[in-house]
């Protein structure tokens, strides 16, 4: 009986293949929203540390001019803390919408997997099949050959 081949060997492939792309994307996509989240706890800590600096500028006494230029700093801050939680949010929807790619792929290598594996089943069946006719053949000609040796 000749070696066991997957009728689907090439297009498994390829959805294998596929699958490891996307799981780089998404694993770059995460890697970014990692970054995006470092960068905002930058900036929150730059706010604690300007508004802790307008507090002594109060205390200490200091122009109005001063304080308000130190104000529109706080706010330009508070401003791209904003965006940066709306560029993490967006990030995170590219995550999920990722993920799913990702989970569709996966499913796709895995009924490939089952449909392989259920025609090596068929083909063990068949083979076993061919293997017993054999046996059954080879027995029923050594009974015929010693029934004909006597004669």
């Amino acid at each position: 009986m000749k070696k066991f081949v997957f009728t689907l060997e090439r297009l498994k492939q390829y959805r294998e293949q596929t699958l490891e792309t996307e799981k780089g994307t998404l694993a770059e996509l995460r890697g970014q929203l990692n970054r995006l989240q470092a960068e905002l706890e930058d900036i929150l800590e730059e706010l604690a540390r300007l508004n802790r600096e307008l507090v002594e500028k109060y205390e200490k006494g200091t122009t109005p001019v001063d304080i308000s230029v130190h104000k529109r700093y706080i706010s330009a801050k508070q401003q791209e803390l904003h965006m940066k939680r709306h560029q993490i949010l967006m990030k995170e929807r590219e995550i999920e919408n990722q993920l799913q790619v990702v989970i569709e792929a996966t499913q796709e290598v895995s009924k490939l997997e089952k449909l392989e594996e259920q025609q090596i089943e068929e083909y063990k069946a068949a083979e076993q099949k061919e293997n017993e006719l054999f046996i059954e053949e080879f027995v029923s000609n050594s009974d015929w050959r010693k029934a004909h040796s006597d004669e």
